[in-house]
């Protein structure tokens, strides 16, 4: 974003790009319709509309992918008030932006529902929920975007080079980054420094600040990859977590089906965070709640763990699936814009924010700016 508004532009990655959070979604490009549950309609709004922008900026790598609302009943009839939300959701995901995609929710027979997740239980399954959503590569996206960032528009961009500390000048004004790489230690001379560090932000502002601001509550999410043929899911599928408010995606994924996510309070180190024996029983106890065949720890053949740099709110003390999902831009004393919070879906905005914040700080100060960027 800020290279293409005529910026001269360098990005600092410390491991390798997309190492982080970034490569350890959930692999979808979605607006959440949990979020409309939340009553955040307008997040499920922008979410959409990025959607469709991924979809036709990036066709090779954003595709659309059938979700199935399965509907379950032990007794064989559905709850009326939870037939009535569940129809009502599912209108407002298409009238807020599901539409876009060229297809609208639809019923299913038990037959149907069947023929898409047959290894659901036929005994318990009722007619069910059909709706649209995109999925992507990931790590894929991330590296395609800072190739054209590079290639087509000049930017330089370096991995395996770390910030160790801000310069600044004798006003307290930030004037430049000082990086190591390859043993070296050298300063990089800039008007505005942009903190994308994600979960990360906050170690990046103690260097600004001087202190540790603690402004992220980091949430765990955790994925677990099975074979296929244990689920043999041809769409994906949304299913609840037995004793929790919460659900989990099933997605196929060519030979595997992966199913996740988990959504919990972290307070390790956040480089390398681990999958551990109670989110795999979580995940289990989910999965194997909504079919048929058994699925243990044997059959798991790989994890993946990754943490939400989610914005903390001292009046959410509950789950952090109860936090916003909405990023947050601001500007220290010295100059320093950071970006926090944010969902994949959503990050081309998220950048247009942050550099609509430093341009207004940049075009007060820089005549030269002014006169390029016209």
């Amino acid at each position: 974003d800020a290279v293409s508004r005529g910026l001269r532009v360098a990005l600092v990655e410390r491991d390798d790009f997309a190492s982080g959070t970034s490569s350890k979604s959930s692999k979808l490009v979605h607006g959440g319709i949990r979020y409309l549950q939340q009553g955040d309609i307008r997040l499920v709004y922008e979410a959409l509309a990025e959607r469709q922008i991924l979809r036709r900026n990036a066709p090779h790598l954003v595709k659309v992918l059938p979700f199935l609302i399965p509907i379950l009943s032990s007794k064989g009839v559905v709850n009326r008030k939870l037939a009535r939300a569940m129809g009502t959701a599912m209108w407002m995901y298409d009238l807020t932006g599901g539409l876009r995609i060229g297809k609208m929710h639809k019923r299913v027979s038990k037959k149907r529902a069947l023929e898409l997740f047959p290894t659901l239980p036929a005994e318990k399954l009722m007619p069910s929920y059909l709706y649209y959503d995109a999925e992507a590569d990931d790590a894929r996206l991330v590296v395609s975007v800072a190739r054209t960032a590079a290639l087509r528009f000049g930017a330089t961009i370096v991995n395996r080079t770390d910030v160790v500390s801000l310069h600044k000048d004798v006003n307290g004004k930030v004037n430049g980054v000082v990086v190591t790489a390859d043993g070296r230690t050298f300063t990089v001379a800039t008007k505005a420094v942009v903190n994308a560090a994600g979960v990360w932000s906050d170690d990046v502002r103690a260097l600004d600040e001087a202190e540790h601001p603690h402004s992220i509550r980091p949430a765990k999410g955790v994925h677990i990859t099975v074979p296929w043929s244990k689920v043999r899911n041809t769409v994906a599928a949304v299913i609840p977590v037995p004793g929790d408010k919460r659900s989990v995606f099933v997605v196929p994924w060519g030979q595997f089906t992966f199913v996740g996510t988990t959504d919990t309070d972290y307070n390790g180190p956040v480089d390398d965070p681990q999958c551990n024996e109670e989110d795999v029983e979580y995940l289990l106890r989910a999965l194997n709640g909504a079919i048929t065949e058994t699925v243990t720890t044997d059959d798991i053949l790989g994890t993946w763990a990754g943490l939400r740099p989610l914005v903390a709110d001292p009046e959410v003390s509950g789950r952090t699936a109860d936090l916003s999902r909405r990023h947050k831009v601001r500007r220290s004393d010295s100059g320093v814009v950071t970006i926090t919070g944010g969902k994949l879906t959503t990050y081309r905005e998220m950048a247009a924010d942050t550099i609509d914040e430093v341009l207004t700080e940049v075009l007060k100060t820089d005549r030269f700016a002014r006169l390029h960027l016209r």
